[in-house]
């Protein structure tokens, strides 16, 4: 069973967005996965006209767009991935929640069915029930905005409040939480698991959304498929005995100065590893 492929325009942050959606669809993906970043896919600058636009643009390269990432670092402000859902200030965890709130009216005026986060990270002093809690509020009203036309997708992220996918399938077990779903990582799952392709299995029902890299030794840095330890054959197999329906997508955001290298050999990479499980 082959799997769509998606990319990760963050990919290709160094040229126009609507020369990466063509360079992506060239390579041979079947969609792009879009990637917040002030100045190209932005929040805070984002019209019907911009939705239209990358809409025609979709159509032309004839790729879909799978899903919408809001993991950009720097979106709000200097200080890596802060403020967050579980920042200590209710302000700073207000301005990430309408973050993710004008990323949900971005997808839906541009036709993408999910819109993925992360928890953020622990911060000193700040007690992990507490966080819990803050995160769970958070997600609550993020779910109700969602609707059923939008997927919400949690991202374990090493070093983060939630890191592994056992804790998003924890989250999930919260009243008014049931619909949350998770976004798996397949590199941060090889960092924070011993056994990757175990932990991927057990929660595929509860996955809207795959990213996928590959690892060396378990040190979180995205390497281009085929670079690094992780067994693609085997995950795709397992994909294919279970009850995933979606994209997966290629995140090599650190791959920018070779990205026409790094899309050919992740695109052919996987899709040989595809072909072996058939």
């Amino acid at each position: 069973m082959a799997f769509p492929l998606a990319y990760n325009d963050n990919g290709l942050h160094c040229i126009p967005l609507p020369r990466a959606i063509d360079e992506i669809a060239s390579a041979g993906f079947d969609a792009v996965e879009l990637s917040l970043a002030h100045g190209r896919l932005d929040p805070f600058d984002f019209t019907e006209s911009h939705a239209a636009n990358i809409r025609q643009r979709l159509a032309e390269a004839g790729i879909t767009a799978c899903a919408l990432a809001t993991g950009d670092a720097r979106l709000l402000g200097v200080e890596p991935f802060e403020p967050s859902l579980i920042h200590p200030e209710a302000e700073g965890r207000k301005r990430r929640l309408d973050l993710l709130v004008r990323s949900m009216a971005m997808a839906r005026a541009i036709g993408i069915p999910v819109v993925s986060f992360a928890s953020g990270r622990l911060r000193p002093h700040v007690e992990p029930a507490m966080a819990l809690r803050w995160l769970q509020d958070g997600i609550r009203t993020l779910l109700e905005y969602a609707g059923d036309d939008i997927a919400l997708s949690l991202e374990p992220e090493p070093g983060f409040l939630i890191e592994t996918n056992a804790q998003v399938g924890s989250l999930r077990e919260n009243p008014g939480l049931h619909t949350l779903t998770l976004c798996q990582d397949l590199g941060h799952c090889r960092v924070v698991e011993d056994d990757y392709l175990a932990a991927s299995d057990q929660w595929l029902a509860i996955t809207r959304h795959i990213q996928i890299e590959d690892i060396k030794g378990r040190r979180h840095h995205h390497e281009i498929p085929g670079d690094g330890d992780i067994d693609f054959t085997s995950f795709f197999s397992l994909l294919a005995g279970g009850s995933y329906k979606g994209y997966v997508s290629v995140e090599l955001y650190n791959q920018t100065d070779r990205y026409r290298e790094a899309l050919r050999r992740s695109h052919d990479v996987l899709r040989i590893a595809q072909t072996k499980t058939s």
